[in-house]
């Protein structure tokens, strides 16, 4: 059962309701089950002895999002410094760096995203609230108008509200083509039509 969750192909995922601004993200399970076990292991117990097999499920979702081959900037969604103080590192980081380094590339991880105001915990806020929380708060520390791709990662996607604002900012910078990918994405999102899915809606 685990192995069966852990081998399916990635898949787009779609929160309902769907954010403005949301990229294209693909999502390599759906958060339940041994899935979600091993996030909130990894996240909230210390598990780093999990990163690799997160990372290389993270990894699939990058190129997934990218097409094999394609150049990109992998960039992880910043964490409240609180939290990562708390927790001793930063998941999210831990994360990217395992999945541009597994997934076919030429991909970089780049820690270019940072919270400039600060915001209350997610946990608990339906998508409105989640959405008003983040509103201007995460900025890019620099341009990227020399990256064709950047590729927002996160371990899990809910109301895509994080994701969402990652984007304005990372657009704000200059990134021309924005995506995302995450590990799981909860049972709040579905499969596109078709022609969604390949990105031409």
């Amino acid at each position: 059962g685990c192995l069966g969750s852990l081998t399916r192909p990635p898949e787009r995922a779609v929160p309902t309701p769907c954010p403005e601004g949301l990229p294209q993200v693909w999502a390599a399970c759906e958060y339940d089950g041994p899935v979600r076990r091993l996030l909130v292991a990894h996240k909230e117990r210390g598990r780093h002895d999990l990163t690799p097999v997160l990372g290389l499920l993270l990894g699939r979702a990058v190129s997934a999002a990218t097409g094999v081959g394609r150049p990109a900037l992998v960039v992880p969604v910043p964490s409240r410094p609180s939290s990562a103080r708390q927790r001793g590192y930063d998941h999210a980081r831990r994360l990217a760096a395992r999945a541009a380094a597994t997934a076919p590339g030429p991909l970089v991880a780049g820690h270019v995203l940072r919270l400039q105001a600060a915001v209350a915990d997610q946990g608990g806020l339906d998508a409105a609230a989640r959405s008003r929380n983040l509103a201007g708060a995460i900025v890019a520390t620099r341009p990227l108008t020399d990256w064709p791709l950047v590729v927002v990662v996160d371990d899990v996607m809910t109301t895509g509200s994080t994701v969402a604002e990652c984007a304005r900012a990372l657009r704000a910078a200059g990134a021309a083509d924005v995506r995302a990918a995450v590990v799981a994405a909860t049972r709040r999102w579905a499969n596109p039509p078709a022609d969604r899915a390949r990105g031409l809606a």
